[in-house]
């Protein structure tokens, strides 16, 4: 009886520590999976921003810290500086409209990515010097918040609306008012746009 016993507590034993192995095992995939799904990320944003070792390591360090510090990770803060750097901003740029670009998605509660695809396209629609991104982000922010306008009927009326307002050096301010009052009387984002 007391063999028997014996043999019950260590099984027990061993089936705890495999259990616990396992559960290791599967916090380690884990963690190597973020990892490489982090640097595949990065490996696209210095292919795509042409930065220096200098500057990448630069953009690295920053999508690590707010990957830390935000609650975004930082494989959607890489995600982030990618498509800045397809709409042609320069590692500097990149680095000033990080924090804009997260605070913008966090007050929409959109997407990191498309938060920096929607906002990145304002500013180059509007012509305005990457420098602006977190006064376009402003902008947007307020205009979300005040008016029946969201991120997507913010995108798709910019789509016709940007480059004819800067053409006509109709501030975005001014452009994002109109638009939130039309949004308001209930017109469609394309029709308002094109209005």
């Amino acid at each position: 009886g007391t063999t028997t016993k014996g043999f019950a507590k260590m099984a027990g034993g061993v089936l705890a520590a495999v259990a616990a192995f396992r559960q290791i095992g599967r916090v380690l995939s884990g963690a190597i999976k973020t990892f490489t799904a982090f640097e595949f990320q990065m490996a696209k944003v210095k292919a795509i921003s042409g930065a220096s070792d200098k500057e990448f390591a630069k953009l690295s360090k920053t999508a690590q810290d707010l990957g830390r510090t935000t609650f975004f990770t930082a494989q959607q803060v890489a995600e982030l500086q990618t498509n800045y750097a397809k709409l042609g901003f320069t590692t500097s740029e990149i680095l000033n409209a990080q924090e804009a670009t997260l605070l913008l998605a966090t007050a929409t509660g959109s997407d990191l990515a498309r938060a920096a695809v929607v906002a990145g396209a304002a500013v180059r629609g509007f012509g305005l010097h990457a420098s602006e991104t977190t006064r376009v982000v402003d902008v947007m922010t307020l205009a979300f918040n005040s008016s029946a306008l969201d991120i997507e009927k913010w995108q798709t009326s910019m789509t016709k609306v940007a480059p004819i307002a800067a053409g006509m050096n109709i501030e975005i301010e001014d452009t994002a008012a109109i638009m939130g009052t039309l949004t308001d009387a209930g017109i469609e984002a394309s029709i308002a746009g094109t209005s």
